[in-house]
């Protein structure tokens, strides 16, 4: 809700869309809905987890996600 909030009264004319992160707990289309109506960038989904990983593996997986990208 704050990105529309943040669109509609702060953005300038010439700024770029505003880009957030939406956390949740629970799956509710309508919280979604609401957070996100008018928000026309691209959307991200991805999994939240409530522990750290060890340095290893998270950077084994910023290695593939990078490797993926080349």
């Amino acid at each position: 809700m704050y990105l529309n909030y943040f669109r509609e009264e702060v953005n300038q004319h010439d700024d770029n869309p505003p880009v957030g992160i939406v956390l949740t707990t629970e799956r509710s289309k309508g919280v979604i809905r609401y957070a996100l109506e008018g928000i026309t960038n691209q959307l991200l989904v991805s999994k939240y987890q409530t522990f750290l990983p060890k340095k290893e593996a998270l950077q084994a997986e910023i290695d593939r996600v990078l490797n993926e990208e080349e």
